[in-house]
């Protein structure tokens, strides 16, 4: 661990970009990380394209699949299935924890046209209920809504700069109030929805924001591209910022202790930021 240590509105971070030092050889081309369940997913755009770590930093897993060739965001779901979003062959791969492929949503030959899922998907997210929020972000410039068992709700968005339309929807999060929050990076603004796709309100002061993540106690935090982290209050409040160490970090995730995790763009690398 290192002598740097970053601040983050009240709270104090001591700042490790070893802490998977052992699996260096094994990290390339990093995208996304997730917490669950006391272990760290970290996804990949190469072989292995996930590895499993506990949260002290062991390489636990590692899963291989030839066929994942651009994946960009994983989320599990709330019944512990790993939904990883494949944005270039516009489609969701779902595993099991062992790293089984389960099943898939969407067609990797069958790319949406405008307004239907997928086209180039970006992110998803799950309600307390199981619904399923999917940031279709790269092609379609939209959010949609399936229920539990896949079946097609409700779609929002489009192409614009208004609000409620997006430049790029590229990470979404159902948070403990049951809103929907999508980072539109190229309009720089994290805007914020009810699960119907009725615009509520938009958080600002971000440069091309990247991912989005909530604590156990309802921070929201945002990585970009300053490149820098941000913090949020319960209400919605600015309350701080940091520097991240890549290029940008282009996944975030918080532990139970409240240890933030950063999936590092260029170079590749994975730091932690340890609470004191």
């Amino acid at each position: 661990m290192s002598d740097m240590v970053f601040r983050l509105g009240k709270k104090k971070y001591r700042v490790d970009s070893s802490w998977a030092e052992d699996a260096a050889q094994y990290i390339k081309n990093v995208s996304a990380v997730s917490y669950n369940d006391g272990y760290i997913y970290v996804l990949q755009r190469s072989d292995p394209f996930m590895l499993v770590f506990t949260t002290g930093g062991e390489l636990v897993d590692r899963w291989h699949d030839a066929a994942v060739t651009d994946a960009h965001y994983l989320e599990v779901g709330p019944g512990g299935e790993v939904h990883v979003v494949e944005r270039d062959r516009h489609r969701i791969l779902v595993f099991n924890k062992q790293g089984e492929l389960l099943r898939t949503m969407g067609g990797e030959t069958e790319p949406g046209e405008v307004g239907e899922p997928f086209n180039h998907p970006s992110d998803i997210a799950f309600s307390k209920d199981g619904d399923i929020f999917v940031a279709d972000g790269y092609g379609n410039a939209h959010v949609h809504h399936f229920n539990g068992t896949g079946k097609l709700l409700n779609t929002w968005g489009g192409l614009g700069m208004e609000a409620g339309r997006f430049m790029t929807p590229h990470a979404i999060l159902v948070d403990q109030k049951e809103r929907v929050l999508v980072t539109d990076r190229e309009n720089n603004r994290v805007q914020i929805f009810d699960q119907d796709g009725n615009y509520l309100k938009e958080l600002t002061n971000v440069f091309h924001p990247m991912d989005i993540c909530e604590d156990d106690d309802g921070f929201i935090y945002v990585t970009d591209q300053v490149p820098s982290l941000h913090v949020f209050n319960t209400e919605d409040e600015f309350i701080g910022r940091c520097r991240t160490l890549g290029t940008f970090g282009h996944g975030i995730t918080v532990d139970a202790q409240g240890d933030i995790y950063i999936a590092e763009m260029l170079p590749d690398g994975l730091t932690k930021l340890t609470g004191l």
